[in-house]
Formats: C-alpha cells, structure tokens, sequence
C-alpha cells in the first residue's frame, strides 16, 4: 500500500477519475492537473494500480514513474519496483528494491525490508554485471562525468565495483568540459562472467586525433627449411646419379676406345663391364631415390637430367644434377 496521507479532495478525484477514464486511456488525467504535488501523485498512483490490477504494466509504469517524481514515497518505490519487474525491466526494479529495502529497515519496516530484499536477491541472480574502471588519472580530470544508459555513475563506482545490467546493449559514455566525449557500447549476453569497461583519457576538443602508424610489410626472401636444403635422400640420389653416370660413361668409353684401336682386350673388356655394372646399380638406386623423395623436397634447389651427348668415339649420356 502506498505511505503517507491522503486527502478526501484526492479519494474523490480518484474514484471520478476511475469512473470516466476509458480504458485505453493511460495518461496523467487532467483533472488531476490543478493539484498540488503530493494530490497529484496520490491520483496517479490509484489509477497506477487500477492498470496493473488489469495487467496493463507497461501504461502503469509510466504514471507511477511521475507519482514518484512528484512525491518520493516509499510504497510507491516498491509498487514501481514490481511494474518494473513484470515488464523486464529487472535491473531497474532490482535498483528499487534495493532502496526500499534500505530505506525501510532505517525506518524499522521489518516486513517490508526482508519483503524488498528477498524480491531484490531473486532479480540480482538475473542479471549480468559490468565493471566500470576509471584510472587515476582519468579521474582527474575537471567536472569528469560518467554515464551509463544515460544515468550518471557516482565516483565509488569508478573503482570496478561489480554494477549489475540486464542482458542487451548499453551505453558507457564519459565527458568533461573542453574534451571530446567519450562513447562506447556493450553487448552483454551473459550473467555468468562480468565484463570489464576502462575509459580512457579525453583529448582536448582541439586535439587532433593520433595519427595512424603505416605498418609495411617487407616479404622475406629466405625459403622455408622445409625447401631451402634438399632433404638427405635427394642429395644421396644426386650423388649416387653423378657417380653411376660416370662410371658408366668411364666403362663405355673404354670399351669404345679399345674397339676403335684394334680390339678389345681380355683386361680392357673387364674394366669395362666393372664401369658399366657400377655405373647401371648406381643409376637405378639414385632413379629410385628420387622418385621416393616428396616433390615437396626435390624443389628445394636440387635438380638432375640426363643429357645425351655425341663425340668422337661414339655416342652417350650424361646425368647432369644441382645442388
């Protein structure tokens, strides 16, 4: 029930107000408009509870909002604090009761006390939490005034006190005069972990902005390990190639050069086919090497080809490779 007096002049504007008053109708009503502050929100406050006994909160909000602005009564604190949390508005209707419960145990309400906390410590575990820090130096600064949703944070919650939110968008703003403001909004989506907001220094309004740094970057010129060195097997297969192709080469040649002088040899004829036979092992076994090793591996700056060549004594092949 709502606290203090209440005139016979405001019962009877009340009760004509609810007789005439359609239905749709959720504004200040004009009679009530000639009265003094305290009449006035006497009327709004039993039109208010006419609207929430319908389960019209959102038009009730509304009246009992200027109740309270006309006349800062503790019932009407509570009573606004339910509209609040019947329209989720919870953080709103949390801040409420947490003054009626204050206010209450000051003024020895017991029941309305444990009635507002208890109703408080419901909506608190329903709400997310921002953290609003102000450094020192910040703090400084002459007629700083912080905001959030517009409505001013006094300097003991400039220190990262826990400030509970519902779930949604808000607004942290910061300004001062001959600064630039400051403006930041915060999607909050959960309630278990508490989001931390610093504001920092305003510049003076004359101040230009800092310049951006350009960052360039330079490309390296340096291949990967992966790619700069060959891996082991590839430089045994281009050592195993090299070595084979000369051998075999080396054997060729001698068979070539004893035929072309009258005759092959029974001494000539073995060290030709020794050159050959090592020369064909080392060839396959460096072939295959190569074809084991990752292409990954062989790009790396080894290479090897086989370039026929044609001479005097005949004709061949050599295996040409890089390192």
């Amino acid at each position: 029930m709502r606290s203090g007096t209440q005139t016979g002049a405001a019962l009877f504007t009340a009760i004509a107000l609810s007789t005439t008053m359609t239905a749709a109708r959720a504004e200040e009503p004009t009679s009530a408009h000639g009265l003094g502050p305290a009449e006035r929100a006497d009327v709004l406050f039993t039109r208010a509870m006419e609207l929430s006994a319908e389960g019209r909160e959102i038009e009730a909000c509304p009246m009992l909002e200027e109740s309270l602005r006309l006349d800062a009564a503790m019932g009407t604190r509570y009573r606004l604090a339910e509209c609040y949390e019947k329209t989720n508005r919870r953080e709103a209707a949390y801040r409420l009761y947490t003054e009626v419960a204050s206010e209450a145990r000051r003024a020895g309400m017991s029941d309305r006390e444990s009635r507002a906390r208890l109703r408080g410590e419901a909506l608190s575990a329903m709400l997310a939490r921002l953290v609003v820090w102000v450094p020192k130096e910040v703090a400084e600064t002459p007629e700083l005034a912080v905001t959030l949703d517009g409505r001013p944070l006094d300097r003991e919650a400039w220190t990262c006190d826990p400030l509970p939110v519902d779930l949604g968008e808000h607004v942290l703003e910061a300004m001062a005069p001959g600064r630039k403001p400051y403006r930041r909004v915060v999607p909050v989506h959960d309630t278990s972990v508490p989001i931390e907001l610093s504001v920092p220094t305003l510049r003076n309004e004359n101040e230009a902005p800092p310049t951006p740094r350009a960052v360039v970057t330079i490309p390296s010129t340096k291949r990967s390990a992966e790619t700069e060195a060959p891996s082991v097997r590839t430089t045994a297969a281009l050592v195993l190639g090299l070595g084979g192709a000369g051998a075999l080469l080396a054997g060729a040649g001698i068979a070539a050069a004893a035929l072309a002088t009258g005759g092959l040899s029974e001494p000539a004829r073995g060290t030709s086919a020794v050159g050959i036979g090592i020369g064909g092992v080392s060839l396959v076994a460096a072939g295959v090497l190569w074809l084991v090793t990752p292409p990954a591996k062989r790009e790396g700056g080894a290479a090897m080809a086989i370039v026929p060549t044609v001479g005097p004594l005949g004709g061949g092949a050599s295996l040409l490779g890089r390192f």
